[in-house]
């Protein structure tokens, strides 16, 4: 029996309503336990209907055993700035008409997250909601007259509790989307409000944090970034597996949805973004083609041009699998005749040489390089090659290497395969020096000497000496053609440096052994051997 027809028509809208809306979404903001959500609408011929709230969809939005305690509303004209506004209650923000970027800036001391700000595009449109904790600054910028805000509050409002702070504090500083020329329309209590260190003193001379957004902050690129930029100074990303202190961007899906890319810029609003994240799995490219050109070239371009369109530095790391290291195979690009990819002389090569690709992570690399400075041609584009370090995964060479021969496994290692190994924490000390300098381009960055796979393993294992013994017997070396690998590699590469060193001669690559030393000196993310 279909029970439906005994329904009203009212409960019959509702209940085709409730399997028509597509759950609300809530993701993590950059501020400890702020969120953003993003709601579903149903709409005809008649306008539309949205809950703006409820407590069996809505998951982790109210403290346990808290109800929403006051709805508040409010009207503003074109250009008014509120804020900033801090309550120890929780707040949960909807635009039920015009537009406003709404500001969250944590002032709670303790926090992981004390002194950072971030901000979301909350317009009558987007389906946008954003839940501000108790004890952080509350504020926003309004683009259109009569835009209006809804709240939801998890207390009553108590003027003897609220601690307002000044909008344009330096200590926090906030960068307010507010367009050249325009005054903002403040209230007098707002442009009277004190500085966050005239109410705690303990904070003069505290420094802003920094605003680097790390795309792929998980990997070993993105970790060996976030140290040498600071932790504190940092937004890194993850896509699959969640990270503490993270936020979550898929750059595969930003590629197809470039609203994605502009909305995480327009949240972090960063100075600089690094850009790490990638399909860097050489087979895995060959197999899919969509994916890696969606993450190594249209994905990276997406985002950089919504760096660019807020200011921000943008840096790129593409490699040295742009050559064909001196193959003549068959390939997925660069200048090719009859399916071949034209041979060069080998590496290791300057940012000059031409590019000649054989594989399609090669292709897509070289298409994202010319896709990202076509974006924002001030931006940053870095060519490296093997890299290794610490990192939270241990995917790396030196990890694969540790692992096996540690365990007594032999270990298969190509004796043809000719690069530059590169010291992770280098190539992020380059990329902060580079960022720092102004420079703008194609440079290489990488290890001080061409080294090939078996002599790179060996280095390694005299390095690690007694620390953590491995016995090179047990490496196998064998001829790339009979590795069993899906994708050509090239085999003669490698990176010159003339002109890194010519933009930052104070920089110098380590070697491996230095680089060995320093790994154990200064563990990070997984140990080797595990």
């Amino acid at each position: 029996t279909d029970h439906t027809v005994l329904l009203t028509p009212s409960a019959r809208f509702f209940r085709r309503l409730q399997q028509t809306l597509m759950p609300p979404q809530t993701k993590a903001l950059p501020i400890d336990g702020a969120s953003v959500t993003t709601f579903d609408r149903f709409g005809d011929h008649r306008g539309y209907f949205n809950e703006l709230y409820n407590e069996e969809k809505y998951d982790g939005l109210s403290a346990p055993g808290e109800r929403w305690k006051q709805v508040s509303f409010s009207s503003s004209q074109k250009h008014a700035l509120r804020g900033l506004h801090c309550s120890p209650h929780g707040k949960f923000i909807t635009c039920v008409r015009g537009s406003f970027y709404d500001v969250i800036a944590d002032f709670r001391d303790g926090s992981p997250t004390f002194g950072r700000w971030c901000g979301v595009l909350l317009t009558d449109k987007n389906k946008k909601q954003v839940f501000v904790p108790g004890g952080c600054g509350h504020g926003f910028f309004t683009f259109e007259d009569d835009t209006c805000a809804l709240y939801l509050q998890e207390g009553c409002f108590n003027p003897a509790k609220e601690a307002d702070t000044h909008p344009f504090d330096p200590l926090v500083n906030v960068q307010w989307p507010v367009p050249e020329g325009v005054v903002p329309v403040m209230s007098a209590k707002d442009e009277a409000a004190p500085f966050l260190s005239v109410r705690r003193p303990k904070l003069c001379g505290y420094a802003p944090r920094g605003r680097v957004l790390v795309i792929g902050g998980t990997g070993q690129v993105g970790g060996a970034l976030i140290e040498a930029f600071g932790a504190r100074n940092c937004v890194g990303t993850y896509a699959a597996t969640p990270a503490e202190g993270m936020i979550h961007f898929d750059l595969a899906q930003a590629a197809m949805q470039p609203q994605l890319a502009i909305d995480l810029v327009q949240t972090v609003y960063p100075e600089v973004v690094c850009i790490c994240a990638g399909f860097t799995w050489v087979d895995g490219c060959e197999r899919e083609p969509q994916k890696a050109n969606a993450m190594n070239n249209r994905g990276p371009a997406v985002l950089a041009a919504a760096a660019a369109a807020v200011g921000a530095k943008v840096v790129w790391y593409s490699t040295d699998y742009v050559f064909s290291g001196g193959s003549s195979l068959p390939g997925s690009g660069g200048s090719k005749a009859n399916g071949v990819a034209a041979a060069d002389a080998g590496g290791p090569y300057g940012e000059e040489d031409p590019p000649s690709p054989l594989n399609v992570y090669g292709s897509s690399k070289l298409a994202g390089e010319a896709a990202v400075l076509a974006a924002d041609p001030s931006a940053l584009v870095l060519r490296t090659n093997v890299v290794y370090g610490p990192e939270h995964v241990g995917k790396n060479f030196v990890y694969q290497l540790a692992r096996k021969l540690g365990s007594g496994e032999a270990m298969n290692v190509p004796v043809d395969q000719i690069g530059t190994p590169t010291y992770n924490r280098d190539l992020a000390d380059a990329t902060k020096r580079l960022v720092e300098a102004g420079a703008s381009g194609l440079f290489n960055v990488g290890g001080p000497e061409p080294l090939g796979r078996v002599a790179f393993a060996e280095k390694v294992i005299t390095a690690l000496g007694g620390r953590r013994p491995l016995d090179a017997g047990l490496i196998k070396p064998v001829e790339t053609v009979n590795a069993g690998q899906a994708a050509c590699r090239p085999l003669a590469s490698g990176l010159k440096l003339d002109k890194l060193r010519a933009a930052i001669p104070d920089w110098a690559p380590r070697s491996v052994a230095e680089a060995i030393d320093d790994w154990l000196a200064n563990p990070h993310g997984k140990s080797l051997g595990e």
